[in-house]
């Protein structure tokens, strides 16, 4: 049966990490919620707690299609450490960069109870990594270390892996939006400077074209304002200080835009 896979903020129960003691019908029913639910949603592995379930048992697909069933899994050795960038259906849509082992040597039981042994490396060594620490009622972001949990908080409070950086950058996308106006605040000053010395009626056009131009650079303004703004909150360690930032851009483009207006109105 296909089952909803528990996703966060939901956390593990107190029962979570319970080993199988009675390999019967009961096991055979949750493998097979496991793997239906993983086929459901197209998932390479899933472990049973990522279903509702507080024992501990993995799935992993293989290559061939068929599963390797783990089941009160213990890792007895540990070689090498990697830092893979993982995802999980627990955290949908979001990766984070993590600390592994590179390789690991795996006790297990199958689904008859005898115990199992198994050798794994790269993606294999990960994935079963990474499941296990469902079965302990935890998840990846205990693997990450001071810089990338900060980094991934602010993942998960604004929903979106696009954040790359929690630092404060020097360079914002929010400062082509400044470059534009600059760009037609400019081009507003030369058509002041140009109206001495048109005719009549290009004056004329004149004045719309640099009336079209201040409400653009008025646009420009609002929409600098708010998207700064969303764009700041996502850098946590220096969002105070951008807020202040943002507002005085905000005001002293106004200004500008002001006195262009001022001037306009009188020359033109």
């Amino acid at each position: 049966m296909v089952k909803e896979i528990v996703k966060y903020p939901t956390t593990p129960s107190l029962e979570f990490g319970g080993n199988i003691r009675h390999f019967d019908e009961s096991l055979f029913e949750l493998i097979q919620d496991i793997k239906d639910t993983m086929e459901a949603n197209d998932l390479n592995a899933l472990a049973a707690f990522q279903i509702g379930s507080p024992y501990a048992v993995i799935l992993i697909k293989k290559e061939d299609g068929s599963y390797l069933e783990i089941i009160n899994p213990r890792i007895i050795k540990r070689e090498g450490v990697i830092e893979p960038i993982e995802t999980t259906a627990y955290f949908p849509g979001l990766s984070a960069k993590t600390r592994r082992y590179e390789k690991i040597k795996l006790m297990y039981e199958d689904r008859e109870g005898k115990q199992q042994f198994l050798e794994a490396d790269g993606d294999l060594s990960i994935t079963i990594q990474r499941k296990i620490d469902y079965v302990f009622g935890s998840n990846f972001r205990i693997r990450l270390n001071d810089e990338e949990r900060k980094l991934f908080d602010s993942k998960l409070e604004f929903g979106t892996d696009a954040i790359m950086d929690n630092g404060c950058p020097t360079v914002f996308k929010r400062d082509r939006i400044l470059q534009l106006f600059r760009v037609l605040f400019i081009s507003a000053i030369i058509g002041l400077i140009g109206s001495f010395f048109v005719s009549p009626e290009t004056l004329e056009t004149l004045k719309s074209v640099e009336n079209y131009l201040m409400l653009s650079m008025l646009g420009l303004v609002v929409v600098y304002f708010f998207y700064a703004q969303y764009e700041g909150r996502q850098y946590k360690n220096c969002s105070s200080c951008q807020i202040g930032n943002i507002i005085g851009t905000s005001a002293i483009e106004l200004t500008k835009l002001l006195a262009l207006f001022i001037a306009s109105y009188f020359i033109l």
